[in-house]
């Protein structure tokens, strides 16, 4: 996808398997392959990241992604949570880096990990906000400090 493509960012407490990364991706692909808004076929893809993140991107310049398409691409995601058993949508998870592997919390916990030492300002934590893909590439990992989360420091 281009730098300007725009991204929807959906994460998971787990790492997913490798069954369900493959899950994800052919699910991702063969719903990509039939996304449009309003009758214009939409150029997108579906990627898993991290073994954490399921990135959806579509190049709106392109065509523009409609709210009932965003809806449709929601809907993906809603699927997959059930068929694979997990929450993709819990906007309270935190992802961050801890020993070479990814840890997570909770956002009410930060707070807490913070004061404990476990997290700091340099701690590398995932920002699932960013919305485009020079961004995903640029911010997706960025410290703790950089981050809304700051605001606990």
């Amino acid at each position: 996808m281009p730098a300007h493509a725009r991204v929807w960012v959906y994460k998971s407490a787990k790492a997913f398997t490798p069954e369900q990364k493959t899950t994800i991706l052919a699910r991702g692909n063969a719903f990509t392959t039939s996304w449009a808004a309003h009758g214009a076929a939409l150029d997108a893809c579906v990627d898993v990241l991290h073994d954490h993140l399921v990135v959806i991107a579509v190049d709106e310049r392109q065509a523009m992604a409609s709210g009932c398409s965003i809806d449709k691409s929601v809907h993906l995601v809603q699927a997959l949570e059930r068929e694979l058993g997990m929450l993709l949508t819990d906007r309270m998870v935190v992802l961050y880096e801890k020993e070479g592997t990814i840890a997570t919390c909770r956002v009410p916990e930060v707070e807490g990990l913070l004061k404990s030492g476990e997290l700091n300002a340099d701690t590398i934590v995932f920002d699932d906000l960013v919305p485009t893909v020079v961004e995903l590439k640029q911010r997706l990992r960025v410290p703790l400090g950089n981050t809304w989360m700051a605001r606990f420091l």
